[in-house]
């Protein structure tokens, strides 16, 4: 997780700066965020999302030239620290934009315009997604019930795979209450009378 962080060790060191939440824009990189689209036809109530990343100077124009923006262009929107001061205003006017929009209708009119751009798909999509499935990266694991009936759930597998050892996921984990008598007994001390008093009582499951 730490190399994932980006530049947070060298703004907290250089500049005494700790960086908070950001939503799903790239602290300090402006523009790049996931930004809404007009809803799927196929999917009407699903909030669609495109992700742009427009940092470069050049690319940024392009982009701003495309939405009909080129007003946010010039001397104070030039280079990235330029942007970075005016981020809301920024983000605002291409929000407002690619939301009048589909994100097919958005995708390519970013790749006529040499702008980086991708859909952010559904847990549904991934889950059908032809490679996916290929690839065994979601398998069907089963589960066993407490009243004693047993179904499947789809779960992610485990990578990386290895040769010769089976990666499937083997169980989806233990049902609600089924370490009570061993935490109970074992790490609190209580007795058999205890634990079954405290069942009978209804204070336990």
């Amino acid at each position: 997780m730490l190399n994932l962080m980006e530049g947070v060790i060298p703004e907290f060191d250089r500049k005494g700066k700790m960086r908070g939440p950001s939503g799903s824009s790239v602290t300090g990189i402006v523009p790049t965020n996931a930004y809404p689209c007009l809803p799927s036809p196929h999917a009407p109530q699903t909030p669609c999302y495109i992700v742009i990343g427009a940092n470069g100077d050049t690319i940024y124009k392009r982009l701003m030239d495309t939405i009909g923006r080129s007003d946010l262009t010039g001397p104070e929107y030039l280079q990235n620290h330029h942007r970075v001061k005016k981020q809301a205003e920024i983000e605002g006017a291409i929000s407002e934009w690619t939301s009048q929009h589909s994100a097919e209708e958005v995708i390519e009119m970013m790749n006529r315009a040499g702008v980086p751009v991708g859909r952010v798909v559904t847990v549904k999509e991934v889950v059908e997604n032809e490679q996916v499935q290929a690839r065994g990266a979601v398998q069907e694991v089963p589960v066993q019930g407490s009243n004693g009936d047993s179904w499947n759930i789809k779960m992610q597998g485990t990578f990386p795979l290895i040769d010769g050892v089976d990666s499937k996921p083997m169980w989806a984990g233990p049902n609600l209450g089924f370490h009570t008598d061993e935490v109970l007994r074992n790490n609190l001390g209580l007795s058999i009378d205890v634990v079954s008093k405290l069942r009978a009582d209804g204070i336990i499951g």
